[in-house]
């Protein structure tokens, strides 16, 4: 699949953002003309985390943005386990048609537990076992939206995915193991590391692979000089670094090899918000049997 160039193409997840989220403004149009009620979402945040301020702020600025009822439910509400687990059993009673429940929780508190409570049809961020079984069986409805994002930006290139091999640094349950998942679907043959991997082994996955998938959340991990000419580097690692946000590749070589590659910021990031959106839609969708 080599592509001489001397300089990658960026995958900015702006560009795909604004289409999804004009084909979900379309939905919710139609909704509406058929005398639907509103698109609702309901975010449950559990302790104070920097990053999840971030991101539920993100959250509620898009759901302005395209129409959608946001509501969340502040920390101060969540003292404790069992007000957690009552509070998703509201949630799955409500009328929101998705709930999203910050992670990862507190000491204290059990995410398995509470995941399990959560109804899958209003399971947002596509983890709780029905949904990512279904990933398994190729009839996903409710996909990680991190994950989705990344799988997005590959399908972006244009690159014919079949018979291909992939590296995946990092096998989480919200961003590797599902993207595992749907390249398999593709046929793409995916060779898994993580950071405990030694590192000649990790250079080794990347140096046979068309596309590398940073997702360890270890900044500047990938070497630049690791990727070779007319890989897909997708980055999809965040991390600051002395007041600047970094992710798990060492972008500035890497992108003189790449035919293509995610800056950060600015690459699978604003992606992922857009992604969770349109699995609110596809979950309204669900409940309704639509």
């Amino acid at each position: 699949m080599a592509v001489s160039i001397k300089e990658a193409k960026l995958l900015e997840g702006k560009v795909i953002a604004e289409r999804i989220q004009g084909e979900i403004r379309q939905m919710i149009e139609q909704f509406l003309s058929d005398h639907r009620e509103r698109p609702r979402l309901r975010a449950i945040q559990v302790g104070d985390d920097a990053s999840a301020d971030w991101y539920l702020r993100s959250q509620e600025k898009l759901a302005v943005k395209l129409g959608i009822d946001y509501e969340k439910i502040p920390a101060n509400r969540i003292p404790n386990p069992k007000a957690l687990l009552e509070e998703i059993d509201r949630a799955n009673e409500s009328p929101a048609h998705g709930v999203f429940m910050t992670m990862p929780l507190p000491p204290g508190f059990d995410p398995d537990e509470a995941l399990l409570r959560l109804n899958p049809k209003k399971d947002v961020e596509g983890i709780h076992p029905t949904n990512l079984g279904l990933i398994v069986l190729r009839h996903g409805k409710l996909i990680p939206p991190t994950a989705y994002a990344a799988f997005a930006l590959i399908e972006s290139t244009g690159i014919e995915l079949r018979g291909r091999k992939a590296v995946l640094i990092g096998q989480s349950a919200i961003v590797g193991r599902p993207l595992q998942l749907l390249l398999g679907e593709k046929r793409v043959m995916t060779v898994v590391c993580n950071t405990g991997t030694p590192v000649d082994e990790i250079r080794k996955a990347i140096a046979g692979s068309d596309i590398v998938i940073a997702c360890a959340g270890t900044p500047r991990m990938i070497k630049g000089d690791w990727i070779r000419e007319g890989q897909i580097v997708i980055d999809v690692g965040t991390s600051e670094v002395e007041g600047q946000m970094v992710g798990d590749v060492e972008f500035e070589e890497a992108s003189k090899r790449a035919s293509f590659i995610t800056p950060v910021p600015g690459g699978v990031g604003p992606l992922t918000v857009t992604m969770l959106m349109k699995n609110l839609m596809h979950a309204y969708q669900w409940q309704k049997g639509i």
